[in-house]
């Protein structure tokens, strides 16, 4: 059932972004498309993926059992996965195919090390919007985004910066979740560290965004291009779709078109190009990891490890 509603959800949201389609000038952008722009987006995302994978290692304190090859295969195989299941469930698999690298490290564990990633991802969010609201681009969000984000940047500066209150309390009413408790409230630890490798992989994404749209000749300024990763990053955390197939496109086109003003037909090729070179780079490298630890889809979804 679930699965239903997120392909539902999906084909919706594709409708809507292309209902007023014109096939034949999308074809046309397409064509033209400037292969070394896409090239240089295709390094960016591997890039970002090493970031990731580095700001994982230093957000568990790195384990010696565990080496930057294991976060690395375990973060490509979770997004290849993220690409096929609905709800993002390919997170948890993630966190389930590193615990089983080091059997002292509990599932739970890491699953909240994965949420502390959020709040992290959450918090540079909040404050790159508030940046650009204080360099006057309030234009690039409406006044409810706005608010939205900020309310969120101060829920997780709560749990970066706090003294966990809340989590002690929690633990008291459900002593069963310290071990997840203990994995989100990691990034209170190394605050400097993970904050660095945080702005790098938002300046990562910042780039692939630009690089990705000035391939078909879409040139945005720095505040346009960092408003879009902040919507399209926002879209894509959901877990709803598979692939964020279809709310990406969405989000993206309403971006390029309803805020910027682009031509509504290169809007919808800059959702294509943009969603399919991170789409080919995941499924492809997810893939060659997934085969080079002699895996399949499977036996990850039929590993019961808890």
């Amino acid at each position: 059932m679930r699965k239903v509603l997120s392909i539902g959800v999906s084909l919706a949201c594709l409708y809507i972004a292309f209902q007023q389609v014109d096939l034949n000038q999308i074809f046309s952008a397409l064509s033209t498309t400037n292969l070394s722009y896409v090239i240089a987006a295709l390094i960016i995302t591997s890039i970002t993926f090493l970031i990731r994978s580095l700001r994982w290692k230093t957000l568990l304190n790195s384990p010696k059992s565990l080496t930057l090859q294991h976060y690395s295969s375990t973060t490509h195989i979770g997004y290849f996965l993220n690409n096929i299941f609905p709800f993002r469930a390919g997170d948890i698999f993630r966190a389930k195919l590193l615990s089983n690298h080091d059997k002292d490290i509990k599932l739970s564990y890491l699953i909240g090390s994965l949420v502390g990633e959020k709040i992290i991802d959450l918090w540079i969010i909040g404050l790159f919007t508030i940046i650009l609201i204080l360099l006057g681009y309030t234009n690039l969000f409406g006044a409810q985004f706005i608010l939205a984000v900020i309310g969120i940047s101060f829920v997780s500066s709560l749990i970066i910066f706090g003294r966990h209150t809340l989590s002690n309390r929690l633990l008291i009413i459900f002593p069963s979740l310290t071990n997840f408790v203990k994995g989100y409230t990691l990034v209170s630890d190394n605050k400097v560290r993970l904050g660095a490798w945080s702005i790098l992989l938002w300046i990562s994404f910042v780039a692939y965004v630009a690089l990705s749209l000035k391939a078909i000749g879409i040139t945005l300024t720095l505040e346009q291009a960092l408003g879009l990763t902040i919507v399209s990053s926002l879209v894509t955390s959901l877990p709803i779709a598979p692939a964020a197939i279809g709310t990406y496109h969405l989000a993206v086109i309403y971006c390029l078109h309803n805020l910027y003003g682009i031509n509504l037909e290169l809007a919808q090729t800059g959702a294509i190009v943009m969603h399919s070179i991170f789409l080919l780079y995941s499924l492809i490298v997810g893939y060659i990891y997934l085969v080079s630890e002699n895996l399949n889809i499977g036996s990850i979804v039929n590993d019961n490890k808890n």
